[in-house]
């Protein structure tokens, strides 16, 4: 009887210990499953190229999260992106003790909404993410702006043109935020410094619209550049008005001596100014603040500057990052700019892993602002701490002729005179 009672007591144990084990095996199938997911979300391999997220999950490789285009990651733009990247991961793990003995492993994420970022943010904390890189666009940047300004991680924006970096309080960059581009006023420093070189000593008029606060600050800082660098500079101010006024105006500004004109107005007002000056036959330059436009492509001799144009331009530049792609994946980039700008913002993470004091949010941010050695195409970039921008930055200086823009110069401007 002793010997049954035995028996049953040590079967009760044996199938309490399979119970927990079951029940272990269970918790622990279920935590390895949505933690695939969750990585598997930010990690979307393609074309053949993997994320390793053994390495992530095992401690031996820092992830660093992308934000995919706007118009996805199958599209050119978005297959750009990711083959740029996943170059420059290669790149790390073959070369010898890689990053302090990491890796680096660029997640793409699946997010498409600025509304998602806010939860996605904490899996991204808890996976000791250190750096995010933002393709996805203006309103995904603000909301990663409000995000992570002063709780990062590290973003850094492959554009950021129309986004400021800095806090309005102490006019200091925020910790956590960096951006490639500069903000849209740069086109003050580059026209400045190209009317100072076409004028040849004569004035500039500087026309522009007052009732746009935008276009009238850009002037008035094109102005004052050119009165810093010694050019006696003026402002025209054109609100809507009659044709004959608006005549009246151009020719007030020619007769003064002037030798360049900036335009600081719509592309349509514009338009206006330079016929005008062409049915006088006047040998005044015209420059426009704006973005290319069709409707301007009759224009011959309207002048206008561009951040991409040097880049847009560089045949040699953009062998570079397609030889990567193609030797690595057999893949050429549709968009090689984009690449190039990619493989950059790569590097530039890159940099603050190696430079940092220690593996802290705060730590590797604070290397990111004094990175450089960062390729940009034909350019190499350092980053600017005051600003955590890129210290300069070549604009090109396109022409009107015969209905398409041609590079005729670049310009240099730095991110320490650029205001937001």
């Amino acid at each position: 009887m002793a010997d049954i009672k035995s028996n049953q007591a040590s079967s009760c144990v044996y199938i309490a210990k399979r119970a927990r084990l079951c029940a272990l095996f269970v918790f622990w199938f279920f935590a390895a499953v949505s933690a695939f997911f969750v990585c598997g979300a930010d990690a979307a391999p393609i074309g053949g190229g993997k994320t390793n997220l053994s390495g992530v999950k095992e401690g031996w490789a820092w992830p660093v999260i992308v934000i995919q285009p706007p118009e996805g990651w199958e599209s050119p733009a978005g297959e750009s992106v990711k083959y740029a990247l996943l170059a420059a991961e290669r790149e790390i793990s073959l070369s010898r003790g890689a990053v302090k003995g990491y890796e680096v492993t660029f997640m793409f994420s699946s997010v498409t909404m600025p509304s998602e970022l806010a939860e996605r943010l904490g899996t991204w904390r808890n996976m000791k993410s250190l750096a995010i890189l933002s393709f996805g666009g203006q309103e995904m940047d603000i909301e990663l702006k409000r995000l992570c300004a002063t709780q990062g991680p590290a973003v850094i924006f492959a554009g950021g043109e129309n986004l400021a970096i800095k806090d309005p309080g102490n006019g200091l960059p925020f910790p956590y935020l960096f951006a490639l581009d500069y903000t849209y006023f740069a086109r003050s420093n580059a026209l400045a410094e190209f009317a100072r070189q076409r004028a040849d000593g004569k004035s500039v008029a500087v026309l522009t619209d007052r009732l746009s606060e935008k276009l009238a600050r850009g002037a008035q800082r094109n102005a004052d550049l050119l009165r810093k660098n010694g050019v006696d500079a003026f402002i025209y101010y054109l609100p809507a008005m009659t044709q004959n006024r608006f005549n009246a105006q151009i020719e007030e500004a020619v007769s003064s001596g002037a030798g360049v004109i900036t335009s600081w107005l719509d592309a349509i007002s514009v338009l206006s100014v330079w016929r005008t000056l062409y049915l006088g036959s006047s040998e005044v330059t015209v420059c426009f603040s704006g973005e290319k436009h069709n409707i301007l492509l009759d224009a011959n001799g309207l002048v206008l500057v561009d951040k991409d144009d040097v880049l847009n331009n560089s045949e040699d530049g953009k062998r570079v990052v397609v030889t990567k792609t193609l030797d690595f994946f057999g893949v050429s980039p549709r968009d090689p700019v984009l690449a190039a700008k990619a493989y950059a913002l790569g590097k530039w993470a890159v940099k603050g892993f190696i430079n940092s004091d220690g593996t802290g949010a705060l730590s590797v941010a604070s290397a990111l602002s004094r990175a450089d050695g960062i390729p940009l195409m034909d350019e190499t970039l350092s980053v600017d701490p005051g600003t955590h921008r890129p210290k300069s930055r070549k604009f090109g200086v396109s022409e009107v002729r015969g209905r398409t823009y041609k590079l005729i110069a670049s310009v240099d401007v730095y991110s320490s005179e650029v205001v937001e």
